[in-house]
């Protein structure tokens, strides 16, 4: 099965000792979120990635799965 998509988003911003295990992901600001967007293997790395988030003390505020892409090079919706 192919790695899924997903957006998070968290309130504020993610400190740099998260960031460096996030590495595979994009991440943007967008005052006064950060957004998280990327692919994660399976339902276990995405229940890692919220506890990982929680246990820094930072307010989760939306996980989202986005819809699979269609066709070569298609790409995340923004």
């Amino acid at each position: 099965m192919p790695d899924a998509t997903y957006q998070v988003r968290v309130s504020g911003v993610i400190p740099d000792e998260l960031l460096a295990e996030l590495r595979d992901l994009t991440v943007s600001v967008e005052p006064p979120e950060t957004v998280l967007h990327g692919s994660l293997p399976d339902q276990s790395a995405v229940v890692g990635l919220i506890s990982r988030i929680h246990g820094l003390g930072l307010r989760l505020i939306e996980v989202r799965r986005l819809p699979a892409q269609d066709g070569p090079g298609a790409g995340p919706p923004f």
